[in-house]
């Protein structure tokens, strides 16, 4: 069941990576991926920045494995479902995506440093978004600061939140289920 997940985990960067090769030149790595596109009837986007593309693609992967370590206690909880032993592993990788949804959102900007400041304070998704990641990343290190991840979910429903004008159906339904497993986990306390 590890390697299962980790296999399914891997899969967005597996992803991610044939977007960002894709078109760079690589005359071989084109023809397989047009020759992939013919055979499953399935078309790369075409973007004006990959790299923001990318950054949108991890924060998604993030958002989703994030929902699934935070998911394995409710399902112990009230349905015996038990997969306790794969909540760290889980975790990681959703904080590995959060992580590279980040640098890619700088990179899109051309690491400009000045910019980006200007923006993570002139934007609150964006500041909520990398408190966020901050105390999920380090809450979940400190046995004592377990507590600090509700915070972080929080957080990422805020993030959600403030960073559409209009949610999607997908956004939605992340940000309930985070909100459920929040509920249910506080409610058993």
């Amino acid at each position: 069941m590890k390697y299962l997940i980790i296999l399914l985990a891997l899969t967005p960067m597996l992803g991610m990576g044939i977007l960002f090769l894709y078109g760079m030149g690589i005359e071989w790595f084109d023809e397989l991926v047009m020759w992939g596109e013919n055979v499953f009837s399935y078309t790369l986007p075409v973007v004006k920045n990959k790299l923001y593309f990318l950054s949108k693609i991890a924060g998604i992967a993030a958002l989703w494995l994030l929902i699934f370590a935070f998911w394995v206690q409710p399902l112990r909880t009230y349905i015996r479902f038990d997969l306790v032993e794969f909540k760290k592993l889980l975790g990681g990788f959703a904080v590995g995506y959060a992580a590279l949804h980040l640098l890619f959102f700088i990179a899109a900007h051309d690491f400009s440093l000045s910019y980006i400041g200007k923006l993570f304070f002139t934007h609150l998704f964006l500041t909520v978004g990398l408190g966020a990641l901050l105390v999920l990343s380090i809450a979940s290190q400190v046995k004592s600061w377990y507590k600090f991840l509700y915070i972080g979910i929080v957080l990422v429903i805020i993030h959600l939140l403030l960073g559409y004008r209009t949610l999607e159906t997908t956004h939605i339904i992340a940000i309930s289920l985070l909100s459920l497993g929040l509920a249910l986990r506080l409610i058993k306390r």
